[in-house]
C-alpha cells in the first residue's frame, strides 16, 4: 500500500502543488485532506487562497466553498461562520462564497428580522467580500436589546432599533440617544447579553430576579464584569441598594451571606465587609474551614473561627434556612475548641474558658464531640482570679458566649461574675448584662456593682455613663434604678462629675489616647437628650446643692468650656447672689500684702528715717547755716536736698505701711495660685521644672525665686491652678509654664 493511501496529503505537499499550478491534482486531494483531519481548516483555507492568488479565482472559490461546507457538516454553523469570514479574506471577490455566506448567517441569525436586508445592503456598499462580512457580523451582534460599548461615552450603551434599510442603528447610552449607520459602526465594541454594568442601567429588573433566586449567581456576574477579578463589599452593597433600596439590601444581605460563604467559586474574606473573587477551581465551605481552622495563627483566631460558624447557624435556624454542614466538621472544630482550652489552660484560662464555651455548645447542638466536663468552668474560673479580667483578655463576642456558658455551668454563682464583668465591660454589653440580671433576679449583685461605680468612677466608666443615660431613658433597667435609693440622680450625677474631672486631668497629664476616649465618652453620656436631665438637677437644686455644684463645674478639669459656660449660666439664672466675689487679693489696689517678716522690717526702715535720718539731717542744715553767705554753701543745699527726699520716702513708707494687710493662712491654701502661695511649674520651651514664691514687696528674693505679687510675671500666674498653662512675655521672648503643684509659701 503506498504513502498516499495511508497518509493524507502534508500542508507543504499542497502547498507546493498549488504553487506549481497543479490545481487538478490539488482538487483531487482536497477532500481527503479535509477529511483526515491531521490539520484544521485554519491551515487549509490559505492554501485555497493561494490558487486564487495564482489566477485560478474559480478553482480557489470552489475549494473554499467545498472547506466551508465540510466545517458547516462536521463543526455546525457557528464555525462555519468563522470558516467563511476566514474564506473571504482568502477570496474577497468570490460570488460563490457570497451566497454561501448569506445563508449561513440567516441559518445563524433567524429571528433577526432585517438581516437579508442588512446583508444585501452591505454587500452592495462594500463589494469586498471580507470587509463587508466584518460589518455583517457586527450588525447580528447589535440586535435590538444587545450591550456595546463607544470610547465617547462613559457608559455602555444599548442598542435600541435597527433599520434596515439603510442601516441605521440606534443606541440608548442611559439618558441619551446616539445613531450609526455602516460608516461609523465599527466605533462600537459589542457586550455580552450578561454584561453586569449595562443590565444594572437597562435591565435592572433581570438583575434583581436574580438577586433575589440565586445570590451566588449574581455576585459570579458582578465577579465576571470586573476589571479586577474581584469585587468589594461597599461596591456590591451599592448595586444591590440602587436594585432594592437600603432595607432590601440588609434583607438580601443576612440571607445571601451564608450562601455566598459556601459556595464552591466564590472566595469571600473575612470581616463584617468582605470582599468577594472568583476562585480557579472549587473549594468546599467545609474544606475552607477544616484548613482555616488548622492554620490560625494564634489560639484566639481558632475560637473566633468556630464562633463564625455556630453564629452562621444560629442565624440559619432563626431565619429557616439552615443549611446542612457535614457532620465530621462540628467534630473537628468542637474538639479542636477543647484542644485549645487544654493548651491555654496556664497562659491564658480566660481562653480557655472561652475554648470550653465553644466546645459545649457544639456538644448542645448535637455534634458528636468529646463529652464536655461541667466542673472545668468552675476550676478555670478558679484560676483567673477576678472574672473582670476577662473584658481585658477576650473580644466581646467571646466573652458573651462564655458568660453564657458559665450560667448554664455554675447556677448558683453565675451572677456574681456577671456583676464582676459588668464592672469592666463596654457600655454595649452593659445593658445585655443588667437587663439578664434583673430578668433573673439577681438585684442585689447588680446594685451593688451600680454603687461601686459610683464610688470609684474612674474605674467604671463606662458602666457609670451608661447608668446616667439609662436612668433617663424608658427601659427595664430605667424602672430598676428608680427603685434604687442609692442609685439616686444627685449621686449619679456626683460620679459623673468626679468621671470628667478625674479623666480630664489623666488626659491632661498623660496625653494618651485612651484617656481622651474616656473623657468624650464622658462628656457626651453627661450631655445626653441635649443636658435636659442635667439641668432638670440644677433646677431641682437648693440654695446649699447650688453652691457645691457651682464649685464642682467651676473646678471640673473635664468640662469644655462650653459645657461649663452652659451650666454656670443656669445657676447664675436661678441663684446670682452666690457668684458675687470679693476681689481676689492680687486685684486689690488698696493693699499690700506682706508676711509679719516684711512687714518689721519696713516699720523698722521706716522709724529709722523719722528717728535718726531725719533728725541727723536736721542738725547739717544747722550746722551748714552757720558758716554764713547761703546762697554760695553747697553744704547747706545738699542737706536741704536730702532732708526732701528723706521726707518723700518717710512719707511713702507710712502710707505703705497703712495699707499693709497681712498674708494669710486661708490665702496660702486655696487651690489655686494666690498671694502667700508656692508654686512648682515646668517650663515647656526648655523643659525646666522650677518653684516661684509670690510674697509682697517687702519680701522679694529675685535670686531665690520669691518674687513681688504685683510683678508683671507673678500677675501671670495669680488665678491659675495645677493643669494649667501659664504664659509671659512678648512674642520672640515669650514663655509659657505648665502649673505642677500648688502649696502654702508660709
Amino acid at each position: 500500500m503506498s504513502d498516499d493511501q495511508t497518509v493524507g496529503p502534508s500542508l507543504i505537499k499542497l502547498g507546493k502543488l498549488a504553487n506549481a499550478r497543479d490545481f487538478d491534482k490539488l482538487e483531487a486531494l482536497w477532500p481527503d485532506a479535509l477529511s483526515r483531519g491531521d490539520y484544521t481548516w485554519r491551515e487549509l483555507a490559505p492554501i485555497a487562497g493561494q490558487v486564487g492568488r495564482q489566477n485560478a479565482p474559480t478553482r480557489a472559490e470552489r475549494m473554499l466553498i467545498v472547506l466551508v461546507e465540510w466545517v458547516e457538516a462536521q463543526k455546525g454553523a457557528e464555525v462555519a461562520l468563522a470558516a467563511v469570514r476566514e474564506a473571504a479574506v482568502q477570496q474577497p471577490n468570490a460570488a460563490g462564497l457570497s451566497k454561501l455566506a448569506r445563508r449561513l448567517y440567516l441559518t445563524h441569525s433567524p429571528d433577526f428580522g432585517e438581516l437579508p436586508d442588512l446583508f444585501d445592503l452591505l454587500l452592495e456598499r462594500e463589494p469586498k467580500l471580507d470587509a463587508a462580512l466584518v460589518l455583517v457580523d457586527l450588525y447580528t451582534r447589535l440586535q435590538p436589546g444587545a450591550f456595546a460599548l463607544d470610547r465617547s461615552f462613559l457608559v455602555p450603551g444599548m442598542v435600541e432599533k435597527v433599520e434596515a434599510r439603510n442601516g441605521r442603528l440606534t443606541l440608548i447610552f442611559q439618558d441619551r440617544r446616539a445613531e450609526y449607520g455602516p460608516d461609523s459602526v465599527l466605533k462600537l465594541s459589542p457586550r455580552p447579553s450578561d454584561d453586569f454594568g449595562a443590565m444594572l442601567l437597562y435591565v435592572p429588573g433581570k438583575l434583581r430576579e436574580m438577586a433575589a433566586n440565586d445570590p451566588a449567581a449574581f455576585v459570579k456576574l458582578a465577579l465576571k464584569s470586573s476589571r479586577e477579578g474581584r469585587v468589594m463589599y461597599k461596591d456590591l452593597k451599592g448595586h444591590l441598594v440602587q436594585l432594592l433600596d437600603e432595607k432590601g439590601w440588609k434583607d438580601w444581605w443576612n440571607t445571601a451571606k451564608p450562601a455566598l460563604k459556601r459556595d464552591p467559586m466564590i472566595g469571600m474574606s473575612d470581616g463584617s465587609q468582605p470582599s468577594f473573587k472568583m476562585l480557579r477551581q472549587a473549594d468546599r465551605f467545609e474544606d475552607r474551614m477544616r484548613r482555616e481552622f488548622d492554620f490560625a495563627k494564634t489560639p484566639q483566631e481558632k475560637l473566633l473561627k468556630v464562633l463564625g460558624l455556630l453564629d452562621e447557624l444560629n442565624r440559619g435556624e432563626r431565619g429557616g434556612e439552615n443549611e446542612a454542614i457535614d457532620a465530621d466538621l462540628l467534630v473537628h472544630l468542637g474538639n479542636g475548641a477543647a484542644k485549645v482550652a487544654v493548651s491555654q489552660l496556664t497562659e491564658n484560662p480566660s481562653l480557655a474558658l472561652a475554648g470550653l464555651a465553644l466546645h459545649a455548645e457544639m456538644a448542645a447542638r448535637g455534634a458528636a464531640v468529646a463529652k464536655p466536663n461541667p466542673r472545668a468552668a468552675v476550676q478555670v474560673l478558679e484560676r483567673i482570679g477576678d472574672p473582670g479580667q476577662l473584658c481585658q483578655e477576650l473580644p466581646e463576642n467571646l466573652l458573651m458566649r462564655v458568660l453564657t456558658y458559665l450560667r448554664e455551668a455554675m447556677p448558683e454563682r453565675w451572677g456574681a461574675v456577671w456583676a464582676a464583668v459588668l464592672m469592666r465591660t463596654g457600655r454595649r454589653l452593659c445593658e445585655t448584662i443588667t437587663r439578664a440580671l434583673i430578668e433573673a433576679g439577681q438585684q442585689e449583685v447588680l446594685t451593688a456593682s451600680l454603687a461601686q461605680a459610683m464610688e470609684k468612677p474612674t474605674a467604671s466608666p463606662e458602666l457609670l455613663c451608661w447608668a446616667w443615660r439609662s436612668m433617663h431613658g424608658s427601659n427595664q433597667a430605667t424602672t430598676f434604678m428608680g427603685t434604687q435609693s442609692v442609685l439616686s440622680v444627685t449621686r449619679v450625677a456626683d460620679a459623673m462629675f468626679a468621671l470628667l474631672d478625674g479623666s480630664g486631668r489623666l488626659y491632661g497629664m498623660s496625653m494618651e489616647e485612651k484617656h481622651l476616649k474616656v473623657l468624650e465618652a464622658a462628656r457626651a453620656s453627661l450631655t445626653v437628650q441635649n443636658s435636659r436631665p442635667l439641668l432638670a438637677l440644677l433646677e431641682s437644686a437648693n440654695r446649699a446643692d447650688a453652691i457645691r455644684l457651682k464649685k464642682v463645674i467651676e473646678e471640673n478639669a473635664g468640662l469644655t468650656p462650653a459645657q461649663r459656660t452652659q451650666l454656670l449660666g443656669y445657676l447664675r439664672a436661678r441663684f446670682a447672689d452666690i457668684f458675687i466675689e470679693a476681689t481676689r487679693e492680687w486685684q486689690d489696689a488698696a493693699a499690700i500684702y506682706t508676711t509679719e517678716t516684711g512687714l518689721r522690717k519696713t516699720e523698722a526702715a521706716f522709724n529709722f528715717i523719722v528717728t535718726v535720718e531725719i533728725p541727723e539731717v536736721a542738725r547739717q542744715i544747722g550746722e551748714a547755716a552757720s558758716h554764713g553767705d547761703l546762697s554760695e554753701n553747697s553744704e547747706y543745699t545738699a542737706a536741704l536736698e536730702k532732708r526732701d527726699q528723706l521726707a518723700s520716702r518717710a512719707a511713702r513708707l507710712e502710707s505703705e505701711l497703712s495699707a499693709a494687710r497681712m498674708i494669710s493662712h486661708d490665702m496660702s491654701v486655696t487651690g489655686f495660685v494666690n498671694v502667700g502661695t508656692r508654686v512648682r511649674a515646668i517650663q515647656i520651651e526648655t523643659g525646666a521644672d522650677e518653684v516661684y514664691t509670690f510674697l509682697g514687696p517687702w519680701d522679694t528674693d529675685v535670686e531665690n525665686r520669691v518674687l513681688n505679687y504685683q510683678a508683671p510675671l507673678a500677675q501671670a500666674f495669680m488665678g491659675a491652678r495645677v493643669g494649667d498653662k501659664v504664659s509671659y512675655g512678648e512674642e520672640a521672648s515669650r514663655r509659657t509654664w505648665e502649673v505642677l503643684e500648688i502649696d502654702s509659701a508660709l
